[in-house]
C-alpha cells in the first residue's frame, strides 16, 4: 500500500512502476484520484475518470446556468432565435430533446452571458483528470460535440485513432453542411 498525500507527483503513479501498487489516502479530495488509480484494466479507469469528471461537472453547475425556458437559453430567447435545446454551436448531434452528449469539453464550453452568472470551472482545476495522461487529456480537450462512447474510445485507442477519426467526422460534416445548407 503506497499513501497517496497530494497530486504533485501523480505522473509518477501512473507509470508501469506503480501498476501493481494499490494506493491509499485519507484526504476526502483525492479519494476519486485513488479510486482510479487503483483500477488497473485501463478501459474501466478512463470511463471511471470520464464519469466522475462528468460527476463533478454537474455537481458544480447544479443550478441552471443557462436560464433554459421552453427548451432555450436566455441568449436564444434575448435573440429570438429558432434554435433551441440551448448549443450556441452548430452541434450535429443536438436533438429536439436536447444533447444526448455527455461530454466533458462541451460542459466547459459557455458563453459570455452564462458565464456572468457564476465562476466558470477551468479545465486545469479538475484534479481527477490529472490521472489520465497529457495526451489523453488533449485528446478530451478536442473532443466536442462526441457522444461519451466515442471520447472514451478516443482515449483508450489514442491520438492517432483520434486524429482519423476526427478528420473522417469533419469531411462527413462538410457534406452534411453543404447538403443542409442547399
Amino acid at each position: 500500500m503506497i499513501e497517496l498525500k497530494s497530486t504533485k507527483l501523480l505522473f509518477l503513479y501512473r507509470t508501469i512502476l506503480f501498476k501493481f501498487s494499490t494506493f491509499k489516502t485519507n484526504n476526502n479530495e483525492l479519494k476519486t484520484i485513488v479510486k482510479a488509480l487503483n483500477i488497473k484494466n485501463r478501459k474501466q479507469r478512463i470511463t471511471y475518470i470520464y464519469d466522475e469528471t462528468i460527476s463533478l461537472l454537474n455537481e458544480y453547475y447544479s443550478q441552471d446556468l443557462c436560464q433554459f425556458i421552453d427548451g432555450k437559453c436566455i441568449v436564444q430567447r434575448k435573440n429570438n432565435s429558432k434554435s433551441t435545446n440551448g448549443c450556441c454551436r452548430r452541434c450535429l448531434i443536438v436533438t429536439e430533446k436536447g444533447c444526448p452528449s455527455v461530454n466533458i469539453t462541451c460542459k466547459l464550453i459557455y458563453c459570455k452571458t452564462a458565464a456572468k452568472n457564476i465562476k466558470l470551472l477551468k479545465f486545469n482545476e479538475l484534479t481527477i483528470l490529472k490521472c489520465l495522461s497529457i495526451r489523453q487529456r488533449l485528446i478530451i480537450l478536442a473532443s466536442t460535440m462526441m457522444v461519451r462512447e466515442e471520447v472514451i474510445k478516443n482515449l483508450q485507442y489514442g491520438i492517432i485513432y483520434t486524429v482519423l477519426r476526427e478528420l473522417f467526422n469533419e469531411i462527413k460534416y462538410s457534406f452534411y453542411r453543404k447538403k443542409s445548407a442547399n
